[in-house]
């Protein structure tokens, strides 16, 4: 049975740790957090979490964070940390390394491999340098983690085909070698800068059409009639998840160093980190046409949750707009059933507020009557503005 051994046992590295064990390979676990440690151990005992040697598996698979700083520059120190660390452990069994946190291209080859060779260990020879973007989407039950097809690059192609193979042992999908270990990397900067401009779009038609006027869901739900040609990205109070609100960083700095600054990327980025402050404006615009200020008024908040029905916090939008709105001088009582730490009232309690703030569509939510509330901000866009009788505000409504 071969040694699969995962660093970090995060959002990615679990699962897919957890997927490793059920498909028959001996598995172990590499976690420096000591709060996640323990409950990892009485929930997955399957993994053997920091053993000695447990470096030294057939297989390495590094799934740390990969954030920006305080000036949205790709901080690398996780990966580095991860790597010298399996460099004083590397077996000689020649093990496949395998990078699934997100970087930009010539991070494998630029920043870990250099790190291997100062030790004097050679890729091809030593070990096998390889990346496959992880691609998990929490709480998304149509594509469970072996379902989703993945892409593969590495530095060698004996490597390529060692780290296919290792894929395709472990999923029900396909798997895509790639011609570079660069081109691998790039696929993820892609799919999420992709989105993230789209999403920017979305919430800049909505600021424009909502000083038209106009309501851009009857707008959206119209542009949908078209049958081809068009993927829609729906607008909101910000952009959550650990992908999106980071990754084109990934790519803006990378591109800067050769010499172009990617204006409408970086723009795109800058609209979707305005969008809780504009949330926050709107609710208090909506205030004042009842007579009120926010500072003293009681604001209850609906979810936390960066997505419906899930309890992952990463980047999400509305831990700001709940910040902005305490430190105008707002009362708030928040709820949301799958984050119960940020809980501090029922949701007949926050119902019975001011003004209700929808921040995440969870689906319980939907059996909430909001007839009644004096002031909506729909951040969702999910109500039909038609049966309320206070005042209703969505993002572009």
């Amino acid at each position: 049975m071969k040694r699969v051994c995962v660093v970090g046992l995060g959002y990615v590295g679990l699962p897919l740790a957890d997927l490793c064990f059920k498909k028959g390979y001996d598995v172990y676990g590499l976690e420096v957090a000591g709060h996640k440690v323990s409950a990892i151990r009485e929930s997955h005992p399957h993994i053997k979490l920091n053993e000695a040697n447990s470096l030294s598996a057939d297989v390495v698979l590094i799934c740390v964070p990969t954030p920006v700083d305080e000036n949205n520059y790709p901080d690398m120190h996780y990966i580095k940390d991860a790597v010298n660390k399996i460099v004083t452990e590397l077996g000689s069994n020649k093990p496949l390394i395998v990078l699934e946190s997100t970087v930009n291209p010539f991070v494998s080859r630029k920043i870990m491999l250099p790190i291997f060779e100062e030790k004097g260990f050679v890729v091809g020879r030593d070990f096998y340098l390889a990346h496959c973007p992880e691609r998990i989407d929490p709480g998304n039950l149509q594509w469970p983690l072996e379902k989703v097809p993945r892409v593969v690059g590495t530095i060698t192609k004996e490597g390529l085909d060692v780290a296919s193979e290792f894929y395709r042992s472990i999923l029900e999908a396909e798997v895509y070698p790639m011609e570079s270990i660069e081109a691998a990397e790039m696929v993820k900067i892609y799919e999420n800068s992709f989105r993230a401009v789209n999403i920017a779009f979305a919430n800049e038609m909505a600021i424009v059409m909502q000083n038209l006027n106009l309501d851009v869901k009857e707008v959206i739900d119209a542009v949908k009639t078209k049958p081809y040609g068009l993927d829609i990205c729906k607008p909101g109070p910000g952009v959550g998840g650990h992908c999106i609100p980071v990754d084109p960083f990934y790519l803006i700095s990378e591109s800067q160093k050769r010499g172009h600054n990617p204006k409408f990327l970086r723009h795109a980025m800058e609209v979707n980190h305005y969008m809780p402050q504009y949330t926050v404006n709107l609710l208090v615009q909506a205030l004042n046409e009842i007579g009120k200020s926010l500072r003293g008024s009681r604001i209850g908040c609906l979810g936390v949750a960066y997505k419906k029905d899930v309890n992952d916090l990463r980047g999400s939008p509305a831990l700001d707009v709940l910040e902005k709105i305490k430190g105008m001088g707002a009362e708030l009582l928040v709820h949301d059933p799958y984050v119960p730490e940020y809980n501090n009232a029922s949701a007949e309690e926050v119902m019975a507020c001011d003004a209700v703030m929808l921040l995440t569509n969870h689906t319980r939510f939907n059996s909430l009557d909001f007839s009644s509330v004096p002031v909506v901000i729909d951040s969702r866009n999910v109500l039909d503005k038609k049966k309320l009788r206070g005042v209703y505000k969505g993002i572009g409504r």
